[in-house]
């Protein structure tokens, strides 16, 4: 019965450390540069850290676009006239946004981009990188 009950916890062991590396060119974001070689491994019954959450795909505020996942959310926004739209890329690839009206540079991760609506009408746009997002501002 112990080396049942040993075999289980090595390999809960093995399975929990074995998601804990990345895939081959993707980070993760941590860096792991330690070189103490004295720290204890946390046991098989300890919990585990949380994992971090990725950035919310809904809009970082009012009158707010969330570039995520290869995609503008909303996908549709209506907003009245003289309001000030506001794009963010939540994505690790750079992105645009451009329309009839505007031309953002590119944004990378964390970047802006701003543009007031004094028109009223509907206004298409799209990501000048990848052709295939697309979005919508209705302004009344």
């Amino acid at each position: 019965m112990k080396k049942v009950m040993m075999l289980t916890l090595v390999t809960l062991g093995a399975l929990a450390l074995s998601g804990c590396g990345t895939q081959s060119g993707v980070s993760n974001g941590y860096s792991n540069t330690s070189t103490d070689n004295n720290s204890t491994p946390p046991s098989a019954s300890a919990p585990s850290a949380p994992a971090p959450t990725p950035a919310a795909s809904a809009p970082i505020a009012a009158n707010a676009i969330s570039i995520q996942n290869f995609a503008f959310s909303p996908a549709t926004l209506t907003v009245k006239k003289g309001t000030t739209v506001t794009w963010m890329n939540n994505d690790t690839a750079t992105h645009t946004v451009k329309s009839s009206l505007f031309t953002s540079g590119n944004l990378a991760k964390g970047d802006t981009f701003k543009f007031t609506f004094d028109t009223v009408g509907t206004f298409n746009y799209s990501c000048g990188v990848h052709p295939s997002m697309m979005g919508t501002i209705i302004v009344q």
